[in-house]
């Protein structure tokens, strides 16, 4: 008889036992605090974050020729005004008369010398100047009226051509000469067309 009740006894703690064990266990759950989850946006801004930055792309071979044909074509360009050989003729003065301010130049007919008047030094020096720059003196003077005008003027025999090139750009140089007419001092230039026709302008010189 006590010890079928014995046999009660322990069934009932065991019983009790697991019931407690149960509670406890779902507690400890129940307190157990869930992970948080990062929004989407924190997560892609963290992606952005770690991707690495965008190299730029080095310059090709191919765009560097492509750079040096564009400023090769501004150098054509540039050179392309003044490429009348009056212009080696002012150069070939200038040099021997670096005071000197260039009022008259004339192209001979065979094409191969130019008389040109330069004031300097209060004097007017008419020279013959050949194609390759070789310069020979006729003669010099005072003439007044000349030096007045050479002081006067602003705008150089080269500026003066330019202007007229400008114009006429596949013409070629015949006369340049400095002149005052009703007070006005300008540049009379001659020009000769493709035809061989004549092309007169006048620049002003202030």
């Amino acid at each position: 008889m006590f010890k079928k009740s014995e046999t009660g006894q322990h069934k009932l703690y065991a019983g009790l036992a697991g019931v407690a064990a149960l509670a406890l266990f779902t507690a400890c759950t129940a307190e157990e605090p869930a992970q948080d989850e990062q929004p989407a946006d924190q997560q892609t801004e963290q992606q952005d974050t770690n991707a690495p930055a965008e190299e730029e792309t080095p310059a090709t071979e191919s765009d560097a020729a492509d750079q040096e044909d564009n400023s090769d074509g501004a150098s054509e360009t540039a050179e392309a005004t003044g490429d009348d050989e009056v212009y080696s003729i002012i150069d070939a003065v200038e040099s021997e008369y670096s005071n000197g301010f260039i009022i008259d130049i004339d192209r001979e007919d065979d094409g191969s010398t130019y008389e040109v008047d330069v004031v300097a030094d209060n004097e007017v020096h008419q020279l013959d100047v050949s194609a390759d720059g070789t310069i020979t003196v006729d003669e010099t003077d005072t003439d007044d009226d000349d030096i007045r005008e050479a002081d006067q003027a602003t705008v150089t025999v080269s500026e003066a051509l330019d202007e007229a090139f400008s114009q006429h750009t596949d013409a070629r140089f015949d006369q340049i000469q400095l002149d005052e007419d009703d007070g006005s001092i300008h540049w009379e230039v001659d020009f000769e067309d493709a035809n061989g026709g004549d092309i007169e302008l006048e620049v002003p010189a202030t």
